[in-house]
């Protein structure tokens, strides 16, 4: 599910398509969107008569709700988020690593340079910090073909980080520990 914490605290963000808007920020962040990605992301080939004016709405609203993450970032407490309006699109603004998927894969490429450098307990703990960051499919309920794409390599992604967590844990001779996770 897609969620923003501030400070261990959950922020109220609004509506399905409305925390759709956002997670299609989020996976691209911090580039820009444009106004008509978003569309397509957001509803794909079914947009409402006035998805340009939802779309601002959501946007405006998600600006409200990421307030406490700005205020956060000025104050030094947490990574926070704004969003903002740059050459036709948006962008999420914001640390990548605030978000799993980008903390996921930097994770991951960590992982193997370490195994590939021949520090095995370095990558497990990599691996292992990376994959701990799975809670379940990747924004669930959003039905664009842009959504199914990303949902769908991402979840490719994780087989291929349990599999290279295999492959450094029999390097390390941690044989029958793989049995009850294999």
């Amino acid at each position: 599910e897609v969620e923003v914490r501030v400070d261990g605290r959950r922020l109220e963000l609004g509506p399905a398509r409305q925390r759709c808007v956002l997670a299609a920020l989020a996976c691209e962040a911090p580039h820009r969107v444009t106004v008509d990605q978003l569309l397509d992301r957001v509803w794909g080939e079914r947009p409402p008569q006035r998805a340009r004016e939802t779309l601002y709405s959501y946007l405006s609203r998600l600006r409200r709700a990421l307030q406490p993450a700005a205020t956060a970032t000025a104050t030094g407490t947490d990574r926070g988020a704004g969003i903002t309006r740059r050459d036709g699109g948006y962008e999420l603004t914001l640390d990548p690593s605030a978000v799993d998927l980008h903390r996921f894969r930097s994770l991951g490429a960590e992982a193997r340079t370490a195994a590939q450098t021949g520090r095995e307990d370095e990558a497990a703990r990599l691996f292992e910090e990376a994959l701990a960051l799975w809670r379940g499919e990747m924004c669930p309920g959003m039905d664009s073909a842009w959504f199914t794409t990303q949902r769908e390599t991402a979840r490719l992604e994780r087989i291929a980080a349990v599999l290279d967590l295999n492959d450094v844990q029999l390097r390390r001779g941690r044989h029958a520990e793989l049995l009850s996770t294999l």
